[in-house]
């Protein structure tokens, strides 16, 4: 009731300041009347604001001060021994492909060494695609066989089948599925055309056999690869 009798008599003593026909002194008391009132208007406003309306204006400028939250550290996983892209993005929840395109530093996804650092991207990053890596093709071994006479002598080895691939995987890995050399030659017997990563990964038989094989269809076996290891200290 006091605050609308205050409003009536200082807007009526306005409204007589701008409607009195008096000097320009009398004009100029009546624009600061008029400033006067409208500073009363606001801050009056201003009172009459609940304690409910003044804390919601509060938070809302609380909330408008705010600053952005800060982007998210990027993830870089150390690669490990017996490490691959796709244990790598499983444990991530991610693809391999994925982690292919954001590490150009990576040129085969089949090859990836100790001490690597791998970004993994996160869900919402878009990535260009990355070609693969055309894979090598290795030129079948042709060999032309002679029927040896039947005085001829069977070739001999002075070690064993087993004694010959022991050593050989001995020098090549140290007996190691995981080993991988700076070249990125891979597995027991060290294959550096990719497939073995690929077709058996850690597994020791798998690789076992696909070296078995190469063995037989390179050198007749693994006395004859043997023999050649020790005179090129590779095969």
């Amino acid at each position: 009731m006091k605050k609308t009798a205050l409003f009536a008599a200082v807007l009526a003593a306005a409204l007589y300041g701008v409607a009195s026909p008096k000097a320009s002194a009398l004009t100029l008391n009546s624009q600061k009347s008029t400033t006067f009132v409208t500073q009363v208007l606001l801050a009056s406003s201003e009172t009459e604001k609940t304690p409910q309306v003044k804390s919601a204006e509060v938070e809302v400028a609380n909330e408008v001060k705010q600053a952005s939250p800060a982007a998210p550290a990027p993830v870089v996983v150390t690669v490990q021994s017996g490490d691959s892209l796709s244990s790598i993005a499983e444990a991530n929840g991610t693809t391999w492909v994925r982690l292919y395109n954001a590490n150009e530093a990576i040129a085969n996804p089949n090859i990836i060494n100790p001490g690597d650092q791998v970004r993994v991207p996160s869900a919402e990053e878009v990535l260009t695609e990355r070609p693969l890596p055309r894979p090598v093709v290795v030129a079948p071994v042709v060999t032309t066989y002679q029927a040896a006479s039947p005085a001829a002598p069977a070739t001999s080895y002075p070690v064993s089948a087993n004694a010959a691939k022991a050593y050989i995987y001995s020098r090549e890995s140290g007996n190691n599925p995981n080993a991988t050399n700076p070249s990125g030659c891979y597995g027991l017997g060290q294959d550096c055309n990719g497939v073995l990563r690929t077709q058996c990964g850690a597994d020791y038989a798998c690789q076992d056999a696909f070296f078995d094989a190469y063995a037989a269809r390179r050198y007749g076996g693994w006395e004859g690869a043997y023999a050649f290891w020790l005179s090129h200290h590779w095969w």
